[in-house]
């Protein structure tokens, strides 16, 4: 079978074969040197080439598989070659995502535009391992995949070539960008709870000095250890406080999307802000919830307002690896979910723009909750009016929106 499909080193070795019998049947030592020389290179040739990737190894390992955004993880390739038979030269393709910026490495564009190539190029000897170390910026949110890699390598002439598939992958989730806010103004309506408020009721966990005793107030509020260094009678004065539990909803379809394979900056910019608010609310002990239309694996975003601390990871999560392809229209979720919460629950819309259906839904869910709004302001969308929401902000987008590290909130 081998001799009709026309190997061509069992015909040249077959050759060399005739030539040195031809010479040892005419004495002619010539002949038979150049013919058993031929025949035994051809041989080597063609065990080379079918046994070059055995006991080849190809390992890539992350520093870690979860990275804050502009972060620097490092990826270490380590190349084996377990065998006697060396390696005049291995060539290695390994997919990389197009989205991130890597150091000490060589990418090259792949068969399409929309992939990259990892690629190495270099000799082994026998029983040789091989460790390189190269660094991922991770400049662009996502849930990204590295691999599957291929192998190439051959004979040392590059006649034959064997290929070998490593389908092996790795994932690395990189956080969406969080900036440096002040307290943003949420608008509450409730009085008790975490944050400051001018209402005129007290929160018994938050103490805020003493005062003499007025008729009506409590026998259990007397502080009786600074009574007693006083000549009246004292109680202990709270601080008013206005309780948060916040729903954030994010409506990340921006107007400058286009098509399916291109996210905008101002839609990683919504994000970024999206991203901000929910961790400045949670940073602060307030119970924080995430809604969108957006989709993670096909099913729109839906975290319910929580305190826990595994519950920003969850969200920041949800918000690197959101799309805004698919799910449901943004005014259909705030109007099925606000009448879902506690009551006393506020509501913080992101959005590059307000649309009139959007507006409609805000008017519904105000009846039940109050609602500030947080327009990105970029080359298009519209604003909500100032009427239409209890508090209105706006976060300018800049082209400089990666290298920033503050986010203002203008009223």
């Amino acid at each position: 079978m081998r001799f009709r499909r026309g190997d061509p080193e069992l015909w040249v070795g077959l050759a060399f074969a005739v030539l040195a019998g031809i010479g040892w049947w005419l004495h002619s030592t010539p002949f038979a040197l150049v013919g058993m020389a031929g025949l035994l290179v051809t041989a080597v040739m063609y065990v080379w080439q079918r046994e070059c990737l055995t006991g080849v190894s190809y390992r890539r390992t992350l520093g870690h598989n979860r990275a804050l955004f502009d972060e620097e993880v490092f990826l270490d390739i380590e190349l084996v070659n377990d065998k006697l038979l060396p390696l005049t030269w291995l060539h290695t393709e390994d997919k990389f995502p197009r989205e991130l910026t890597l150091r000490g490495g060589t990418v090259l564009t792949g068969r399409s535009d929309l992939s990259r190539l990892l690629v190495h190029l270099l000799p082994m000897f026998p029983f040789q391992r091989v460790r390189r170390r190269m660094t991922i910026v991770c400049d662009r949110r996502g849930l990204h995949t590295i691999g599957p890699a291929e192998l190439h390598s051959g004979d040392p002439i590059g006649y034959r070539q064997q290929h070998q598939k490593v389908p092996e992958q790795l994932e690395l989730l990189v956080y969406p960008k969080v900036y440096a806010l002040d307290s943003p103004p949420i608008a509450s309506r409730v009085l008790l709870g975490n944050e400051r408020s001018r209402s005129l009721l007290g929160d018994p966990s938050r103490v805020a000095g003493v005062r003499e005793y007025r008729s009506g107030d409590p026998l259990r509020y007397v502080d009786w250890r600074a009574t007693a260094r006083s000549t009246g009678l004292l109680v202990r004065e709270f601080e008013p406080t206005a309780s948060l539990r916040v729903a954030v909803f994010a409506d990340l379809r921006v107007p400058q999307l286009r098509g399916l394979a291109l996210e905008p900056p101002e839609l990683e910019f919504t994000v970024a802000v999206t991203a901000t608010i929910v961790s400045e609310l949670a940073r602060r002990d307030v119970a924080v919830g995430l809604f969108s239309s957006a989709t993670v694996a096909g099913r729109s975003i839906c975290h319910s307002p929580s305190s826990a601390p595994s519950g920003l990871a969850e969200m920041l999560e949800l918000l690197a690896r959101a799309s805004p392809w698919g799910g449901s229209r943004f005014d259909d979720v705030l109007i099925s979910e606000v009448p879902r919460f506690l009551r006393g629950t506020s509501v913080v819309i992101v959005a590059a723009h307000f649309p009139e259906s959007t507006l409609v839904a805000i008017a519904e869910i105000r009846r039940r909750a109050p609602v500030t709004a947080i327009w990105i302001e970029t080359s298009k969308g519209a604003p909500p009016t100032a009427s239409s929401v209890d508090c209105r902000l706006t976060a300018r987008y800049t082209d400089d929106w990666q290298i920033r590290t503050t986010l203002e909130l203008a009223s």
